[in-house]
């Protein structure tokens, strides 16, 4: 007696086999054209970050205790002159003013970076005159130092007509 009855789990595993290559070649394509930025909001590698997160935490919360930050502003207007106001306020008596370290970027990519210049005007840290030239938001990523501790800042800016 002939087995006459067909099976098609042959089929099904070569189809799967198929079906997977398939998958990852979409995944390396896909990958291809979107690349993942690498996160800017300590001004390091993700590597040094990672090995170091709990000084940077600790220092961020001494620079904290010892300085206020407050963004004065957060529009920005597209194609004129723009400049950025950020109000930094001693706690305590007899400390200098931080050093500072400053750029201007888009979320999900560097390409748009802009370096900041600023300045201090009493306890106003002010930036020089610069363009955007893209409608919709920004970070201002700033780094703040004095002897002892270091202050990351990550700030939401907006631009419209």
């Amino acid at each position: 007696m002939a087995n006459s009855k067909k099976t098609f789990w042959p089929y099904g595993i070569v189809l799967s086999i198929i079906a997977c290559v398939i998958a990852c070649v979409a995944t390396i394509i896909i990958s291809l054209d979107y690349p993942v930025y690498m996160d800017d909001r300590y001004m390091q590698k993700y590597q040094s970050v990672d090995h170091n997160i709990n000084e940077i935490k600790s220092s961020q919360r001494e620079f904290e205790r010892k300085f206020s930050v407050k963004l004065l502003q957060n529009e920005l207007k597209l194609n004129e002159p723009n400049s950025i106001k950020i109000a930094v306020t001693n706690l305590e008596n007899g400390l200098d003013k931080p050093k500072f370290t400053m750029f201007l970027t888009r979320p999900d990519s560097s390409k748009y970076d802009i370096d900041l210049n600023a300045s201090y005007e009493n306890d106003i840290l002010k930036t020089q005159n610069f363009t955007p030239n893209l409608v919709g938001r920004w970070q201002l990523v700033l780094k703040l130092q004095d002897k002892n501790s270091t202050g990351f800042y990550k700030f939401e800016l907006f631009s419209g007509e």
